[in-house]
């Protein structure tokens, strides 16, 4: 994937937009000097020269450290950090992304001097809402053998934080080698994850390739788009057919990335795409689809709101000028997301279902089946990581992805990041010299993960073997350049786990049926009930993070 750094920063850095911090905080932690330009004559990475400097300054007695990693594997998330993060324990016999990973970490351990012991927590202790119990305690007993560093489920590290304050500040940490600024740091995602821009503790990169699997988008059979293109091209273009020689895939791979993947056009090739199989004026599985979407879990209806790119937190001064975090004030603007999804599940051609993952009937495991056979358009949602499931490696027809689409054109793409997804965070208890060493390591790992990242996305959508290549390259650029915001979907649970109040995206799929058909106006009835109340629950949240520490203030760096 030809990743285009400079562009991504400055989306990540520079863009407006309502989840922008009024500061952004740092950039750079406070970090120990290092030279501007390392590269030597005949020296094309510039850690074969800062690795061995770093070394030399690091604490001799704290170039050991652990790092737990979860092993989730229920059938809807499988972490996979054995492999993707750890990688093999020895080269040969690895497959070819294990090659790479071995060889990355092997090369960071050697020119840092650092060794890793690695703690794998399993299925029960790794589950949602179990690793934030597990990760308090260890913290509160100060255990000696507990991990410095834990890779862990977004939404669990966030409810351990929060409840204890058990990670350190990234920002202040003295003497640290990060460099958010480099390549492979989802830099503004990161602090946005920030509450209040004055503190983070998530870290979020390539080197945690489970934030990749995580990210949310919409997968469509490119066959079946082709197929049925003299349909889809005028419903989507206005009348306007295709050209001589113009396939209606690459024509949408254009019109996605000029920005107009919108609700709207998502219900106008359902519509065109849609053939009734079954009972005549009811959508359902016999039926060719446009799109199904499964409301089971959270992640359907979530994905939908949080890429849709409207309003959903708002971060400002408070009257003692001190940076807080809001709540809109009426329901219209996320009441445009409801209007929008509601519009194309009231439609033809769309299927909401209420299974589990595996429910061979209506579950994800049936519509990707269906999807498989050429009798749906668009997935309602997918992460990365489903994409290596063996229903989608071995289809015969070809596929590719695009990003959820947005309430309107004039908005920005969002790619969402399940908070299912496993991301790290440092041991308050761990020594600042330790701390240091870890920074070292993953700002090394994070630099030198392209190759893995872009090898992961090669396997999983199969674009460099299928005549879809260019276009999917594209859209994977859009979907990971999109990956912005991520506070206001930690701060709703929050507010869940602190006062018991349902999420906006819980709304979404709050009817009888459960179809994602909710209006605005329905939507507002409910928000105006609750608004209040969750924002007075917000306001605790938020003094709660303003109690959390500032991580080693109170410690001299190591020299």
């Amino acid at each position: 994937m030809k990743k285009r750094i400079v562009a991504l920063i400055l989306v990540l850095c520079l863009i407006p937009g309502v989840f922008a911090l009024a500061s952004c905080g740092p950039k750079k932690p406070a970090a120990t000097e290092k030279p501007a330009d390392t590269a030597t004559e005949g020296t094309t990475d510039r850690w074969e020269v800062y690795g061995p400097e770093i070394a030399a300054a690091l604490d001799a007695g704290a170039k050991s450290f652990k790092i737990e990693l979860a092993e989730f594997n229920q059938t809807e998330k499988a972490s996979r950090n054995q492999k993707y993060l750890a990688g093999p324990d020895k080269r040969e016999g690895a497959d070819s992304i294990g090659q790479k990973i071995y060889d990355r970490n092997a090369k960071a351990k050697e020119l840092l001097g650092v060794t890793i012991e690695y703690e794998y927590w399993d299925y029960d202790q790794a589950a949602w809402k179990k690793s934030s119990g597990e990760i308090n305690r260890i913290v509160a007993a100060r255990d000696p053998d507990a991990p410095d560093m834990f890779v862990n489920q977004i939404y669990d590290l966030n409810r351990a934080l929060l409840s204890d304050g058990v990670f350190k500040d990234i920002w202040s940490l003295p003497g640290a080698y990060f460099d958010f600024e480099a390549p492979g740091w989802l830099d503004g995602w990161m602090r946005d994850m920030s509450f209040t821009g004055d503190r983070a503790y998530v870290l979020a990169g390539d080197y945690f390739l489970d934030i990749l699997r995580s990210m949310a988008i919409m997968p469509f059979n490119a066959d079946l788009m082709d197929e049925s293109g003299s349909k889809l091209a005028p419903a989507l273009f206005g009348g306007e057919g295709l050209a001589t020689g113009e396939t209606m895939s690459q024509r949408f791979f254009d019109f996605v990335e000029e920005g107009n993947w919108t609700w709207d056009a998502l219900g106008k090739l359902c519509e065109a795409v849609h053939v009734d199989g079954g009972t005549v004026g009811q959508d359902d599985m016999n039926d060719v689809l446009g799109v199904i979407a499964d409301c089971y879990g959270g992640v359907c209806t979530a994905s939908f709101i949080y890429s849709a790119g409207e309003t959903l937190v708002e971060r400002r001064e408070n009257e003692a000028g001190k940076m807080w975090v809001y709540y809109p004030t009426d329901a219209t603007e996320i009441g445009k997301i409801f209007d929008a999804v509601a519009g194309v599940f009231n439609g033809n051609g769309s299927l909401a279902t209420y299974a589990k993952v595996d429910d061979a009937t209506e579950g994800i495991a049936a519509h990707r089946v269906k999807f498989a056979d050429n009798e749906l358009l668009f997935m309602g949602y997918a992460l990365l990581g489903d994409l290596e499931d063996d229903v989608y490696q071995q289809m015969t027809s070809l596929y590719s992805v695009v990003p959820l689409p947005k309430v309107n054109a004039s908005k920005s793409y969002n790619t969402f990041v399940a908070d299912t997804a496993d991301a790290g965070a440092i041991n308050v208890n761990t020594s600042i010299g330790k701390a240091r060493a870890i920074s070292a390591y993953l700002q090394y790992c994070t630099e030198h993960s392209a190759a893995i990242r872009d090898e992961f996305l090669e396997i999983v959508t199969k674009y460099k073997t299928t005549r879809y290549n260019q276009g999917t390259d594209r859209m994977l650029d859009l979907i990971y350049e999109s990956v912005q915001y991520g506070g206001a979907k930690v701060i709703d649970g929050a507010v869940k786990d602190e006062g018991g109040h349902m999420r906006w995206y819980d709304i979404m799929k709050d009817t009888p049926d459960k179809r994602c058909t909710v209006t605005s106006a329905e939507f507002k009835t409910k928000f105006d009930s609750l608004v209040t109340s969750k924002q007075l629950t917000l306001n605790t949240i938020i003094d709660k993070w303003y109690n959390l520490p500032i991580a080693g203030a109170e410690e001299t760096p190591a020299p």
